[in-house]
């Protein structure tokens, strides 16, 4: 792998919402780019490092989504302003218009209240309000796929360990012909645990009880009910929900057959390039343990019980 030099790109004029940290817009190959910067973890306690590995995760998490036949927005590795990016391919024209479920989620009066009894607006995350509200909007019931992909991405998220889904980070493309479309996936750099230093990921790949843990038992999400933050994997293996059962039942086959790709491509993934630090072996090994294992040990049983 060699890393991307994206100070030497021009700057393109888009500019990016979103709260996760830093980024900048780069035209690269002329297409436009959002680049993201790792963000500082100081004042976090029990951390050695001083940024999050967000460039890797998210470059590593979208590559899995697309292997796993997810449509993903295109990522590259490089560097700018002396820190390891990750450079986004920009899925918009100059004339779509990108609407976050947030955004059409705040449009909706609905006539039912969430788990806990209240309606929330747009960033209100009440699993039974968000699926009520996907399936009784007057767009959203009429778009075809949108609760198989919120259900995809329920799944995958899992599997990649990313606890971050939320209203602002998918949503529907509105093309200037009037049709449209789901977005790609996007804005996976809460995956693989982009927190932690090498000494942690040890200290729970050492421990088979922190690693169970680690792999379903302790895990929350930003998802609610009753208030709550949800366990996905308890909620996957409660077979409560037709549409996660299903999702089960399309993509487990699919991370059977993909997964000696995704381990090549981890594998593949080198320690430094350019004089900048990519993936340690200690990243590494809890990469490809947690993956496998949830595959083995979660995902492979709860499709033998559907």
């Amino acid at each position: 792998m060699t890393l991307i030099d994206f100070d030497s790109c021009p700057r393109s004029l888009r500019v990016y919402g979103g709260s996760a940290g830093r980024k900048s817009g780069i035209v690269l190959n002329g297409k436009n780019y959002l680049v993201k910067f790792p963000g500082s973890v100081s004042g976090m306690r029990n951390v050695n490092i001083s940024y999050t590995n967000s460039p890797l995760s998210e470059y590593v998490g979208s590559h899995v989504y697309e292997m796993l036949g997810i449509d993903s927005h295109k990522t590259s590795l490089g560097y700018m302003e002396g820190k390891l990016v990750v450079a986004c391919e920009d899925f918009l024209s100059d004339s779509d218009r990108l609407y976050e479920f947030a955004q059409l989620k705040v449009t909706f009066i609905p006539h039912f209240v969430d788990s806990n009894g209240d309606i929330t607006n747009g960033t209100g995350t009440d699993l039974q309000e968000i699926l009520l509200t996907i399936r009784q909007h007057d767009f959203l019931k009429n778009l075809k796929g949108v609760e198989e992909r919120f259900w995809d991405m329920f799944v995958l998220d899992a599997f990649i360990g990313n606890p971050d889904r939320n209203n602002g980070n998918w949503g529907i493309i509105f093309h200037s012909d009037k049709t449209f479309s789901l977005a790609p996936v996007y804005d996976n750099g809460n995956s693989f645990n982009n927190k932690w230093d090498d000494d942690k990921m040890a200290r729970i790949l050492r421990d088979e009880n922190l690693l169970k843990n680690e792999l379903s038992e302790s895990k929350t999400c930003v998802f609610t009910l009753k208030g709550k933050r949800i366990n996905p994997y308890h909620d996957i293996k409660s077979f409560d929900y037709d549409g996660c059962n299903s999702a089960i039942l399309r993509l487990v086959p699919i991370m059977q057959e993909k997964i000696g790709e995704i381990n090549d491509f981890i594998k593949s993934i080198p320690n430094e390039s350019e004089g900048y630090g990519i993936l340690s072996d200690i990243q590494k090994e809890f990469f490809l343990t947690v993956l496998n294992k949830r595959l083995s040990e979660f995902f492979i049983p709860l499709l033998q019980r559907i």
